[in-house]
């Protein structure tokens, strides 16, 4: 695995014009055409997707209407891969507000914010997501509350599945997303090399995207679990349950497997 700045450089002048103009084109689509929204909405973060070098396995089948999507949160590349792959908005804290550019991507893409420490606010912030769901729109949840390193999943807060309790919605469904990120340049991705695609803990955003721009291919795995009735579940706990169960398993599984695979090419290196 080799860092160049040349191709992150080259990427980057590949990468802004492409976000302005696929941009202004879903501002239009906002402004005069509401139902081609998901059109141009995907395709922006399915060219980001191309530009990053990041290649997809998925499986599972992908629910389409009435459906909260539940997934783990390992990196920013989560929302651009979920983001070229479904039909759905974001629910983000509500600090990203503050971030410039990036909080008029937001707005753009009709994204949900949400105070996720404001324990008073639980009950005003799932009608918001029931309003947003009831007006037709899917949307995507990291419950997790923050990033990590994708080796393992952080415990799932209960009270964002506070939507699940409402009555009105009980025919709608969730469906867990499990996010893998296996092979960077082709090899099994080593837990040394995991923060080259994680960001988490304290790491700034402009140095990291600048160095992954520069390190070729990276590989990941995203499984559609079998979604669920809202109506399924007794309370919000036991759908949190149910989701991070589905998830850490999943992701548990990819990353022992992952384990596997590179102690086999280890190996293959010390018989040449």
């Amino acid at each position: 695995m080799l860092y160049s700045p040349i191709l992150s450089f080259i990427r980057l002048i590949i990468l802004v014009p492409w976000i302005t103009i696929i941009s202004f084109c879903q501002f239009l689509v906002v402004c005069f055409c509401q139902r081609f929204f998901f059109v141009f909405y995907k395709f922006l973060f399915f060219g980001i997707r191309k530009i990053f070098g990041i290649k997809l396995k998925v499986s599972g089948e992908q629910e389409a209407k009435r459906v909260m999507f539940i997934s783990n949160h390992i990196s920013y590349l989560d929302i651009i891969i979920l983001g070229s792959l479904v039909n759905a908005v974001f629910v983000a804290k509500s600090e990203i507000r503050d971030w410039p550019i990036i909080n008029k991507l937001c707005m753009l893409g009709k994204t949900i914010f949400i105070e996720r420490e404001n324990r008073r606010s639980v009950k005003k912030q799932a009608i918001l997501i029931k309003e947003n769901m009831e007006n037709g729109l899917n949307v995507i949840l990291f419950p997790e509350g923050t990033s990590s390193d994708g080796s393992k999943v952080l415990g799932f807060k209960s009270s964002l599945f506070e939507v699940v309790d409402h009555e009105e919605l009980r025919n709608y469904k969730l469906q867990p997303i499990s996010i893998s990120y296996n092979k960077l340049d082709g090899l099994p991705l080593v837990k040394i090399h995991r923060p080259f695609l994680a960001w988490f803990g304290a790491m700034n955003l402009a140095p990291h995207v600048w160095k992954f721009l520069g390190l070729g291919t990276s590989e990941v795995d995203i499984r559609f679990h079998k979604s669920e009735k809202f109506s399924d579940f007794l309370n919000r706990k036991e759908a949190c349950t149910y989701c991070f169960k589905k998830i850490s398993e999943q992701v548990i599984k990819d990353y022992q497997l992952l384990e596997v695979d590179n102690k086999i090419k280890l190996n293959e290196f010390k018989f040449l």
